[in-house]
């Protein structure tokens, strides 16, 4: 018999839904120009072998993780803009903000094992993005070697936006995460 679930508290699957959201809509407007390009103009053995190379990022030992972390200073990551990217993202601001709107008690983050669970969730972001991160890059530089400079811009524009800055979001995360609990975490 399941426990009694919290009247003040969101369903799991509703709370599932508000994050897909941002996530679907980001994904699509960033893998569905890649997803163009390479349908249209990448030879079948380039994109196997990007895409091959590319996953090889989940492998990465997680201890790795801190040899490119772009600063153990969380002021560095709000210069660049970083907490703006936290407000349209999964699990961000603007998500939470409509979850608190009916479920004013609502926090993601409650004690010790929700932070070890998003501290471990945060790598699983960062390891898909580095991922990604390699797909958009290489196929930016196999468009800029065919002369497809508007595809390389925009791919590169992309990456950008669509990897780069959610794995520096994931990194201050960690670093806001590491800050309130006073001690490094890993």
């Amino acid at each position: 018999m399941a426990p009694p679930r919290n009247a003040d508290a969101p369903l799991a699957g509703r709370l599932a839904f508000y994050n897909a959201v941002p996530s679907v809509v980001w994904s699509g407007l960033s893998w569905g120009p890649l997803t163009v390009f390479c349908y249209q103009h990448m030879a079948r053995p380039w994109l196997y072998g990007l895409l091959g190379v590319s996953v090889l990022a989940y492998v990465v030992p997680r201890a790795w993780f801190r040899y490119w972390q772009l600063s153990k200073s969380p002021a560095v990551y709000r210069r660049l803009g970083v907490p703006w990217v936290n407000r349209l993202a999964q699990h961000g601001a603007a998500v939470n903000a409509l979850i608190r709107r009916r479920y004013p008690q609502y926090r993601r983050v409650r004690g010790r094992p929700s932070v070890a669970a998003l501290v471990g969730s945060s790598y699983h972001m960062e390891r898909f993005h580095v991922a990604a991160l390699l797909v958009f890059l290489w196929a930016g530089a196999y468009a800029a070697a065919r002369g497809y400079w508007g595809w390389t811009g925009l791919l590169t524009v992309l990456n950008i936006g669509y990897n780069l800055y959610p794995i520096w979001l994931q990194q201050y995360l960690r670093l806001r995460l590491a800050a309130s609990a006073g001690k490094p975490l890993g």
